[in-house]
């Protein structure tokens, strides 16, 4: 594999997976806003729950769900669990960067902990670079990812539910005119 383009989908995979703790500015400033059929607050319990097409937005940052608990510990949010068929995630990382789209069938951020784990038919997508397994697992910290695909066996050559990273070619620099 060309490590130009390893090196890319690496810093593009830091640049998504980080977003989550280090929104855009533009992002944090913006209102929250939820919409779902049902929401289910305890506050004693420090859960929310909702239901029935959910849709969080705030700025650029957008997450559509079945069903999106929030668990906050201390009046602090500790832990956004999304689920779907699939549920999605996306973000523009950086100003003049195009869109981030993780999709899986389960969507955890733990917030205090600093990690990010996409379950269950993940992906992560941004223009024509594409990362998938079974589960993906960020530790935003540490800088650290960890994937895998399904445990079955596997035949040689199967390349169904196993970990998959698509790159495009790297563009060939024009040569400078003298």
């Amino acid at each position: 594999m060309n490590q130009i383009n390893l090196n890319r989908l690496l810093c593009l995979l830091c640049l998504w997976l980080s977003a989550p703790a280090m929104a855009l500015d533009s992002d944090r400033n913006k209102p929250l806003k939820i919409v779902a059929d049902t929401a289910l607050i305890d506050e004693k319990s420090g859960m929310a729950v909702y239901t029935g097409s959910v849709v969080l937005i705030q700025g650029t940052l957008k997450i559509v769900a079945d069903k999106l608990s929030i668990q906050t510990i201390e009046g602090k949010v500790d832990k956004v669990m999304a689920d779907g068929a699939p549920a999605l995630f996306s973000q523009v990382p950086e100003p003049n960067q195009s869109e981030v789209i993780a999709k899986a069938k389960r969507i955890d951020y733990m917030v205090i902990d600093q990690k990010l784990l996409l379950k269950r038919s993940a992906s992560i997508v941004q223009e024509d670079n594409i990362f998938r397994g079974e589960e993906i697992l960020y530790e935003i910290q540490s800088q650290r990812l960890q994937a895998q695909g399904e445990t079955k066996d596997h035949k040689p050559g199967d390349i169904k539910r196993r970990v998959e990273m698509i790159l495009p070619a790297a563009a060939e620099p024009t040569p400078e005119k003298k």
